[in-house]
């Protein structure tokens, strides 16, 4: 597991570094190539956070991919996903979105482009997918900026969702001393922690539940002392009876 986060890390260090490297005066004559395929990893990146948003419940309001910049003067792929996340873990996943699936769709195509048991025009196609998808691989600024703009929104929700993460994860762990389960696919061990993850939610949100109830029949079945307002009635004076 440890050993696909550095991959992971390596993956994002090469994107953010390649993707500054795309510019004319460096690359010369491969500049129109590698804007191309720059704009196939912005595309792949864009679908992955929409994708993404939608896995954890947000239905964005929109997708914006553009082949030139916003005044239409140069050639600048980009693109957006409008949309706000409503808590950490969704700014979260929806930041690294990109890096995970781009990062396991490259090795796949990599895999097809190193392999002789396909056709050439297949493995040169999935090579150039294959850089392409490092390209679009790192996340932008914006996207790491929804991460702290998510935990100011809820500083206490956001702490109580990192201290499930991180308990989910130590119940893993302990899970794998003792019964020294291995995944051949790390993407498992994900998967197992989320599913704890929301193990962990549902039941303290279940056991906050039975003990609102629990304290609400106790206060109905306790009996009710009336207290009688210290008031009396208003006293009105009789008038006085005046004979002429």
């Amino acid at each position: 597991m440890m050993q696909e986060l550095v991959v992971f890390a390596i993956i994002l260090l090469i994107s953010i570094f390649a993707r500054r490297m795309i510019r004319k005066d460096v690359i010369g004559p491969f500049y129109p190539i590698m804007l191309r395929l720059n704009f196939i990893g912005v595309v792949v990146h864009e679908l992955s956070h929409y994708l993404m948003n939608l896995a954890v419940g947000i239905i964005p309001k929109g997708i914006k991919i553009k082949w030139r910049s916003d005044d239409k003067k140069i050639r600048a792929p980009h693109g957006a996903v409008y949309s706000k996340p409503r808590s950490l873990i969704q700014a979260l996943f929806i930041c690294l979105a990109p890096l995970y699936i781009s990062t396991w769709l490259a090795f796949l195509t990599l895999y097809i482009a190193l392999s002789a048991n396909f056709n050439p025009v297949i493995r040169v196609v999935s090579g150039l997918i294959c850089i392409s998808l490092v390209l679009g691989a790192a996340p932008s600024n914006q996207d790491f900026n929804n991460i702290p703009n998510a935990f100011r929104k809820d500083p206490i929700h956001s702490l109580y969702q990192m201290f499930l993460v991180i308990l989910s994860s130590l119940i893993l762990w302990i899970i794998i001393q003792f019964t020294q389960i291995i995944f051949l696919l790390d993407i498992f061990y994900y998967f197992i922690i989320i599913g704890i993850y929301f193990i962990l939610k549902f039941t303290f949100i279940g056991s906050c539940s039975l003990i609102h109830k629990i304290q609400s029949l106790n206060y109905r079945k306790s009996p009710k002392v009336r207290i009688k307002p210290f008031t009396r009635k208003h006293y009105k004076p009789k008038k006085p009876h005046i004979e002429w």
